[in-house]
């Protein structure tokens, strides 16, 4: 009976097929609605600036504050490394961050120069199981009245910016948009050949190659001469595995001082969890931009009854960077 009556151009079947062949489907704007709303759970969702109160701590009562000298340096902290991320700021340029949490990072000892010959500060972080821990350190802990702590480095500063012992370090340490000097290690990727260390081209995948050396390093000495390998000569290595790689000038873009997250540009050598140091840049950077962004010495002190911000940004440029000038790069002259 159907097939009858769309055979039939007068039955008002015929005409509601003839409809839903000529309606339009090819809406972009349906499909990138209905791709958002699937999408929708798996966005990073940016956290509310709320202000939260800060108990006022008690280590907060013996920190004064000071005004800095043109010598006087501050400690640095530790963190572990948690991953990348790409954010965006207000002008929707992307930046590549990675992400470090400072979790339980205190102040151990202080070093003075009458006993120790420099002045540096002990700074601990994480918690560590007390069977892996030595006799000593457990001793040390328990003086201390400290947890049992997974890692401990040293920082040179000056004794104006000394902090006590068992002070708590947090996010608020740095402020957004400073230059930071990192340190860590680097992956251990093995043993590897020549090509993929100094990026040599190979031999002929044709002829000539019947000893199955298309990837191999090749000559390495002289035949009758010297007979010797010279020092420094590119060959088969180990990558990897650093013990120390610096990090120079990385820009801190923001600060979650609630979870005591770091948002630094760049990227950071070492695995997840990886042990990293951070402490102010040095020399020209650091007193290129020490006028504009004011800096916490000897640290950031929490103030009773007062409320501070959860999500602090580093200061945006005033220019947008995508507006360009409308006046050419070449005028010629007017004859």
């Amino acid at each position: 009976m159907n097939n009858i009556l769309i055979k039939n151009k007068k039955s008002p079947i015929f005409f509601s097929v003839l409809k839903i062949r000529e309606r339009r489907t090819f809406y972009a704007s349906k499909w990138i609605r209905r791709l958002q709303i699937l999408n929708e759970k798996y966005n990073y969702k940016i956290e509310k600036e709320e202000e939260i109160e800060y108990e006022e701590k008690k280590n907060d009562d013996k920190i004064e504050k000071i005004y800095p000298l043109w010598n006087s340096r501050r400690t640095g902290l530790l963190g572990y490394k948690v991953g990348c991320m790409s954010l965006w700021d207000i002008w929707g340029v992307k930046h590549a961050v990675t992400v470090v949490k400072i979790d339980n990072c205190y102040v151990l000892n202080q070093k003075n120069i009458t006993k120790n010959g420099y002045e540096a500060l002990e700074v601990g972080i994480g918690n560590m199981n007390v069977i892996k821990q030595s006799k000593n350190n457990i001793g040390n802990y328990i003086k201390r009245r400290l947890g049992f702590i997974h890692k401990i480095r040293e920082f040179k500063c000056t004794s104006d910016c000394f902090l006590p012992v068992q002070h708590k370090f947090s996010a608020r340490h740095f402020s957004p948009g400073q230059n930071l000097f990192i340190s860590s290690s680097i992956k251990n990727k093995g043993f590897c050949g020549a090509m993929k260390k100094w990026n040599f081209s190979g031999k002929n995948k044709s002829h000539g190659t019947e000893s199955k050396a298309h990837r191999s390093l090749g000559s390495v000495s002289m035949g009758k001469t010297i007979n010797i390998v010279f020092r420094n000569k590119k060959m088969n290595t180990h990558i990897g595995e650093k013990s120390l790689v610096k990090c120079s000038n990385n820009k801190l873009f923001r600060i979650n001082s609630l979870k005591n997250l770091l948002f630094i540009k760049g990227s950071i050598g070492g695995y997840k969890n990886k042990v990293i140091k951070i402490s102010d840049a040095k020399g020209r950077a650091f007193n290129k931009f020490k006028n504009k962004i004011y800096l916490y010495y000897p640290t950031f002190i929490y103030k009773k009854n007062k409320k501070y911000k959860n999500v602090i940004d580093m200061p945006h440029s005033i220019e947008d960077p995508f507006l360009y000038n409308e006046i050419p790069l070449y005028e010629p002259e007017n004859k």
